[in-house]
């Protein structure tokens, strides 16, 4: 049964409005509905709601118009006329006119066109407070409240009037958002935190640049200035004549004030830092990390040479000079003697233009900054 999920209210006049149809049966050309319209009533103010049963038929553009029908007072001694309603479908019409004793409860006979829409008890409670009222309904149902604040932020954060949405948040209360800010901000470094904490043995690529994907201000630590993400596995130039052998970069990210390129590359935790001890006390690269920074510079060579084609099709205007290529894989805690970590920095440190940092090293950034802005005090294990 199609009931209304909203109620949609047009003033026919200044004691009356119509509501959009109640559907009781639909069939794919025809349906029964009941049209009610809400109505000043002074002499009996709890019957508020006339309305009509009514057949319609769908029209080529789709619209339902109604069926003609001749008026009972055509009747002739001896005729009758039945309407019968199902059990579901009694039950379809009450519970489409109770929300309308109710708006009309509310908010009387709706002047002009209007769209109400029902909304979850809890929603509506969080709605009517304000003030201390708020924060004592806050505190006394915070499961509940958490789940209604969470829904409004994803509303705020996807919904296409959310620009609009945000300047009218900020205006209301411009002296509260730097403080919402710093604590949104805060949550969603702890939650990376303990993301990260949760799968620090998992082994997959493609999860952990998924993972670093959807938390990018992650990556916005490895910098002293603001970046932007212009594109995970972005596309760097290389294709050959056939188009086959395209290189993609992990992450393409960009310095927000000059637009200066930057290339990512991301392996796993799990990604080796040295190989085997070459002679005494000497531990090469590993094969995935000399790899991997090969990928990255390679990565580089092709976007230099493709940037003209490439700056073109973007609508941020990059810039080139000397793109920064950045390799984030392994774990420090792998180099487990003084020579190993000798070894690791001797090699890393002297790699032109190529920075290496590994996970621990990345999240023991946000480990930090976490404790910071929490006043100093040690961040929960």
């Amino acid at each position: 049964m199609n009931l209304p999920k909203q109620i949609e209210t047009r003033a026919t006049s200044r004691r009356t409005a119509l509501c959009n149809p109640i559907v009781l049966r639909e069939g794919d050309r025809v349906r029964l509905a009941f049209v009610p319209a809400i109505v000043d009533n002074p002499g009996d103010p709890n019957s508020c709601i006339d309305g009509q049963f009514v057949y319609q038929r769908k029209a080529v553009s789709e619209r339902w118009l109604p069926v003609p029908t001749d008026s009972l007072s055509t009747l002739r001694e001896g005729n009758e006329f039945k309407l019968t309603l199902h059990a579901k479908e009694l039950r379809a019409l009450l519970e489409g006119l109770v929300p309308l004793y109710h708006l009309h409860r509310a908010q009387g006979v709706p002047k002009g066109s209007k769209t109400f829409v029902e909304v979850d008890r809890s929603v509506a409670q969080l709605i009517s407070k304000g003030g201390d009222d708020l924060t004592s309904f806050l505190k006394s149902n915070s499961a509940e409240s958490t789940k209604t604040l969470l829904s409004l932020v994803n509303w705020l954060a996807t919904s296409p009037e959310r620009k609009e949405a945000a300047e009218r948040l900020a205006s209301m209360a411009p002296e509260k958002m730097p403080a919402l800010t710093a604590l949104l901000g805060l949550a969603a470094l702890k939650g990376a935190l303990a993301h990260w904490k949760k799968n620090t043995n998992e082994a997959s690529e493609e999860f952990w640049q998924t993972t670093l994907s959807d938390r990018a201000y992650v990556l916005s630590q490895l910098f002293a200035y603001p970046v932007v993400v212009i594109g995970t596995k972005a596309y760097v130039g290389g294709k050959l004549v056939d188009r086959s052998g395209g290189k993609e970069a992990d992450f393409l990210l960009a310095a927000e004030s000059t637009d200066a390129v930057i290339l990512v590359e991301i392996k796993t935790p799990q990604t080796k830092l040295l190989g085997s001890e070459y002679r005494g006390s000497v531990f090469p690269l590993s094969r995935e990390l000399s790899s991997a920074i090969a990928q990255v510079l390679r990565y580089r060579q092709n976007f230099t040479r493709n940037f003209d084609s490439l700056g073109a099709e973007n609508p941020r205007r990059l810039t080139l000079g000397e793109p920064r290529c950045i390799v984030i894989g392994g774990m420090s805690s792998e180099l487990s003697t003084q020579v190993m970590r000798e070894n690791f920095e001797l090699q890393r440190e002297r790699i032109r233009s190529v920075t290496v940092l590994t996970f621990d090293e990345l999240f023991l950034r946000i480990e930090r900054l976490v404790s910071l802005l929490e006043g100093g005090h040690e961040v929960e294990s």
